[in-house]
């Protein structure tokens, strides 16, 4: 659930940031890194969400330490931090035309949402605290968040798709694998140590394999956390989402029998299935649905791709030196040298 703050806040957001290309000279005010047309983004905006990115690296167990100046990966998160500033300029100018707004209850109901799936409030603000955000700057970041969602679905709300595209994608040879359905079987499992062990659990459950039973003997010897307190049960899966030694046995297994033991690498496993599904070819009426929500988020994305860089003329972007992010993901000339230095005070 923590990641749906990551995702709030700072991670998700500069994944999609848009890069910007430089207009004109390097008019831009002091204190700002970029103009963006009579607007600017400014170094204070800049700063608040660099220390973020470097709290977030800090929080996160196993993470690579923070990117050293003067190192690509450096100036890949500087220019993605530019990007997602001048990204939320000119959304929040486009907005304004289009008659595009972000209520603040809106915002509220977001933050009531992420409380609740971060576990409450206490471990909301203790999240918070842990990743560098105030109050403050996760409104920001969420108005810009979701302005700009407002924006792209007003953009994309005209996309059509015909029923002439979808019925060319279904007949399209090279798209028939996406509508084959595998075997599939409902199986539950107690995973254990060892062969010992799994000896015992197979004469406990091929004596007496009722629900009831699979339950307690899960609960009281498997060392499968996400299924142990559910009985076993591992739902309905096909063959490629299991380790083989696994779907070997579960697949060539009649309902209702208990498996001998089955080594893995992760142990010993007794299984048993409870059903199973055969694959089929879904038909056109059964796949045009689909078809057609997969096309039109396609078209979608490419109205917005367009209308972006078409913002972004408009907007008339400036940056300001050692800001521009396509100097800092430049590749390094011949020589093996920079083409820039990432130092703000660097001449472009």
């Amino acid at each position: 659930m923590k990641k749906v703050m990551l995702a709030a806040v700072l991670l998700v957001l500069l994944a999609s940031a848009f890069a910007f290309a430089a207009c004109g000279g390097n008019q831009v005010p002091a204190g700002a890194i970029a103009s963006v047309g009579s607007a600017t983004v400014t170094q204070q905006q800049f700063d608040e969400i660099w220390a973020q990115a470097k709290a977030q690296y800090a929080s996160q167990q196993g993470a690579p330490a923070f990117p050293k100046e003067g190192t690509a990966q450096y100036d890949q998160l500087k220019a993605s931090i530019v990007n997602y500033l001048v990204q939320n300029e000119i959304i929040k100018q486009q907005a304004a035309d289009m008659k595009v707004t972000v209520t603040p209850k809106q915002i509220d109901d977001r933050i009531k949402q992420i409380v609740t799936q971060v576990g409450g409030q206490k471990k909301f603000d203790a999240l918070l605290k842990k990743q560098g955000v105030s109050m403050d700057q996760l409104r920001t970041q969420l108005q810009a968040q979701m302005l700009q969602s407002a924006v792209q679905a007003k953009v994309g709300e005209n996309v059509k798709v015909t029923e002439a595209q979808i019925k060319a994608y279904f007949d399209d040879p090279a798209n028939k694998a996406q509508f084959v359905v595998a075997d599939a079987v409902t199986a539950r499992h107690v995973l254990v140590k060892t062969k010992a062990e799994a000896l015992k659990v197979q004469k406990l459950l091929a004596a007496n394999n009722t629900d009831a039973n699979w339950a307690k003997v899960a609960k009281q010897y498997s060392t499968d956390p996400g299924t142990k307190a559910k009985g076993g049960d591992l739902g309905s899966f096909t063959a490629d989402r299991m380790v083989p030694a696994f779907s070997k046995v579960a697949f060539s297994l009649k309902p209702g029998t208990v498996s001998v033991p089955v080594k893995t690498q992760y142990g010993w496993h007794v299984i048993e299935v409870t059903k199973k599904t055969p694959g089929s070819t879904k038909t056109y009426a059964e796949a045009k649905a689909t078809i057609e929500q997969s096309l039109k988020y396609e078209l979608q994305s490419k109205a917005w791709t367009a209308w972006l860089a078409a913002a972004e003329t408009k907007a008339g972007i400036e940056y300001a030196a050692g800001f521009n992010p396509k100097t800092l993901t430049a590749s390094p000339s011949p020589s093996g040298s920079p083409v820039a230095s990432p130092s703000p005070s660097a001449t472009q």
